[in-house]
């Protein structure tokens, strides 16, 4: 009975995973989501949806769209409580772009408020950067805008538009809305353009020119200006000029064309229309000027590096009669330089009349100075050549005593040499003969070592009344003979030195 009950129960599980496993869920659950695919899952069972007018998408077990989506892969759906949609909806933000997301989804934003975070409906507070992004397209809809860009040179001045007011007269700190007091460098922002307004701003040094910028003299007339002032703005004072005067172009309009025509009124009506046409005026007008235009602009956070005047007009009927006296004081003053010149032209030639008369007269006393060097010259190398024969030859003399004296030492070490080399001889002889015992066995000694190394004698006893009779007993060989010989020298000698006191 337990048999039939296992059994019945290994085929129930069998049919259960050949049901469930292999049909149901591997053939009839199974989605698959291709690169690039999102699917959008619709709950046909669950909780009611409580506000569906603002509730597109509703969390896992609520009925309707889920806020989740799926990604690329295997999934597994019943389709009796879901339906699924599926889309090519992957979101990508390029390079220097950001992704402005829009909630269609969720709670209503409260009076005055203009950005969303998660949860509510609007604008979200939080924009994509570069990359892909998966979001359900149901409730989000994404608008792809230049991120903020500030070039190199440049500074941004950053609006906020949200936030708590600052106090009144203050820049803005971060979170609070309006000018922010610190700038952005150069370099790339992504930054959410509903919550903030960036304005590049040019810093450094740019050139403003002014062009006839007239203003009354002292005397009445009217005097024509042109005006290069060289300015610029330091990064930290970039927002409260754009607090101040709204752009730069503003700060041109309202500082610093209305600051050069009043310097120059006040400064230019302190002078004659004459004074304009001398040097040393015209450069007090124009240090006076920069002063008073870098210390206005200094007090409105403006940097300026020089106010220069290039052109100063002069009405012409004031100008003519002075020119006219410019120009004839300066042609009496060519005429009188003329003159003096040709005098000191006429001294010129005197001078040089006289330089060429003493130079000719140097020539000469040159040469005749020249001739005398020459011949002491002459008669000291005669001199000097005489006595370096007479050196010569009395060095040449005691070369030949000294090589005569070489040769008789040479000869005397030769034949001294030859002598001691013959007595050697002798000596070693001698020695020889003694070591020997007489001359006899010394001739007998250098006989045999003259003989060929391979020379073999072989002698053998005949017995008595023969050659060899003079063999010692018992010896068959020369080589027995000569160390027996050997053996009696040494006991001899040996007997020799025992007798010796």
């Amino acid at each position: 009975m337990k048999q039939r009950i296992a059994k019945a129960a290994g085929v129930f599980a069998m049919l259960f995973f050949l049901g469930y496993v292999v049909f149901w869920r591997w053939m009839v659950c199974r989605i698959y989501a291709g690169p690039g695919e999102t699917l959008i899952v619709s709950a046909k069972f669950g909780q009611e949806n409580p506000d569906p007018d603002t509730q597109r998408v509703v969390p896992e077990g609520t009925k309707g769209v889920q806020r989740d989506v799926r990604g690329e892969g295997r999934h597994f759906f019943s389709p009796i409580g879901t339906s699924v949609d599926r889309q090519k909806s992957i979101v990508e933000i390029k390079p220097e772009e950001i992704g402005l997301v829009e909630s269609m989804s969720g709670r209503s934003l409260g009076a005055g408020q203009f950005l969303a975070d998660e949860g509510f409906k609007g604008i979200h507070r939080k924009v994509l950067t570069p990359g892909k992004w998966r979001l359900n397209p149901v409730s989000h809809r994404v608008t792809s805008m230049a991120a903020t860009i500030i070039r190199p040179g440049h500074v941004g001045c950053v609006t906020a538009l949200s936030g708590e007011y600052p106090p009144e007269g203050k820049l803005a700190e971060p979170g609070q809305r309006g000018i922010q007091k610190n700038v952005l460098q150069a370099g790339i922002y992504f930054l959410n353009p509903r919550e903030y307004k960036v304005e590049p701003v040019e810093i450094g040094y740019r050139q403003l020119t002014l062009e006839n910028v007239s203003f009354p003299s002292k005397d009445g007339f009217t005097i024509h200006l042109d005006i290069t002032v060289v300015w610029g703005l330091q990064p930290k004072d970039v927002p409260i000029i754009i607090n101040r005067f709204g752009n730069v172009e503003a700060l041109i309009d309202k500082i610093i064309r209305p600051q050069v025509e009043s310097i120059c009124r006040l400064e230019g009506s302190k002078y004659g229309a004459k004074d304009f046409i001398e040097g040393t005026t015209r450069e007090q007008f124009q240090t006076t000027f920069t002063d008073q235009l870098e210390r206005e602009a200094e007090s409105r956070n403006i940097d300026v590096l020089i106010g220069l005047v290039r052109d100063i007009h002069v009405p012409f009927e004031l100008r003519e009669p002075i020119q006219k006296s410019k120009i004839a004081a300066e042609e009496q003053l060519t005429k009188e330089e003329q003159r003096k010149t040709q005098i000191i032209q006429n001294e010129l030639e005197e001078l040089r009349a006289e330089v060429e008369k003493g130079v000719r007269e140097v020539g000469a006393e040159t040469e005749k100075f020249v001739a005398e060097v020459r011949a002491n010259g002459e008669k000291k190398v005669a001199t000097i050549r005489g006595e370096k024969e007479v050196a010569v030859a009395e060095v040449m003399k005691q070369v030949a005593q000294l090589e005569a004296e070489r040769q008789r030492i040479l000869g005397k070490a030769e034949a001294d040499v030859i002598e001691m080399v013959q007595r050697a001889e002798a000596d070693r002889f001698q020695k020889n003969v003694a070591a020997m015992g007489n001359p006899e066995a010394y001739a007998n000694y250098i006989f045999a070592t003259r003989l060929p190394d391979d020379l073999r004698i072989f002698l053998r006893y005949s017995g008595p009344g023969t050659f060899w009779t003079d063999l010692p007993g018992g010896m068959k060989s020369l080589e027995e003979a000569a160390a027996r010989k050997l053996l009696e020298k040494m006991e001899r000698e040996a007997k020799e030195k025992s007798r010796k006191p």
